[in-house]
């Protein structure tokens, strides 16, 4: 009789373990010693990254959360329905930022300050290294650059986990890096896979008299620059603030690169083949600026 109880038990423990291995269909966000996320934030004037990372645990209304540093909350995930939601220690409330059980079509939610919805679609389910993805049409905007809000199994989203929209369907958060462990298991393609950007002062116009009309963006060889004015020096920085090419100009006035300006302005053609693929901005003088992608 003995023996038959120890044998029930063990078959009840094995039975339990293989449902609740089988129940977690997702992986989890967080790592077993260390996660980290690295989010850049910002507009084109002031343009920067943090290192988010999970510094504890708490509960709130009787569930477990994880304490993030840099972000006005606290994240919970549950594996089994792949969702991730983030409470929000301003307005003590919780909404969805993740869900991995949507499909093509259905409506999702994210919330600004005052808790007012903005729905996107999801348009776009797919894998990546056995890592379903779900994306949405929300964008992540910053500096003219766009992407859309992406769901990543095991690392969260594009935009972060406490991510913002600063009006309709855009927000300016983005997710560099994701460490688990130690271990990098999430990069970029807007920042060349870089996990830390930090640039300032150079502002975004909108003022076609003020801007740099660059052409064809994205460029892999060369670009023509479009300028409202003959400048006297052309100067290309990276995301870093780095400057990484710099062409003095002296054209007669009413040319362009040999030709006649046209009447949107001087054309000036700039070699790029060099440079790596990424983002970067042009600066004519101190007032004029534009910004170009290399492939």
């Amino acid at each position: 009789m003995r023996n038959r109880l120890y044998l029930l038990s063990l078959v009840l423990v094995l039975t339990a373990t293989l449902n609740e291995s089988f129940c977690q269909n997702y992986q989890s966000l967080f790592g077993d010693s260390s996660t980290t996320w690295d989010i850049a934030y910002g507009v084109c004037d002031y343009l920067c990254s943090q290192t988010t990372e999970v510094t504890g645990d708490t509960n709130i209304h009787a569930r477990d959360y994880k304490l993030i540093s840099g972000i006005p909350g606290f994240v919970r995930e549950n594996t089994i329905e792949g969702k991730a939601w983030f409470y929000n220690a301003y307005t003590n409330s919780e909404y969805v930022v993740m869900d991995l059980s949507l499909s093509l079509g259905d409506t999702f939610n994210f919330y600004d300050y005052n808790n007012v919805p903005y729905p996107c679609v999801v348009d776009s389910i797919y894998s990546v290294s056995n890592k379903k993805h779900v994306r949405i049409n929300g964008w992540t905007s910053m500096c003219g650059f766009e992407e859309k809000i992406t769901f990543i199994e095991g690392s969260g989203t594009t935009a972060g986990l406490g991510y913002l929209p600063t009006g309709g369907s855009a927000v300016n958060y983005y997710m560099l890096c994701h460490h688990k462990d130690g271990v990098k298991v999430a990069g970029n393609l807007l920042f060349m896979d870089t996990c830390y950007v930090c640039y300032v002062g150079i502002a975004e116009h909108d003022s076609d008299q003020s801007s740099v009309n660059a052409f064809p963006n994205p460029a892999s060889t060369t670009i023509h620059l479009q300028l409202p004015s003959t400048p006297t020096t052309i100067t290309i920085f990276n995301l870093l603030g780095e400057k990484v090419k710099e062409e003095k100009v002296s054209l007669p006035a009413g040319q362009a690169g040999g030709g006649p300006a046209s009447p949107a302005g001087r054309e000036i053609t700039i070699d790029v083949s060099e440079l790596p693929a990424g983002l970067y901005f042009v600066r004519t003088g101190e007032t004029t600026a534009g910004k170009f992608v290399k492939e």
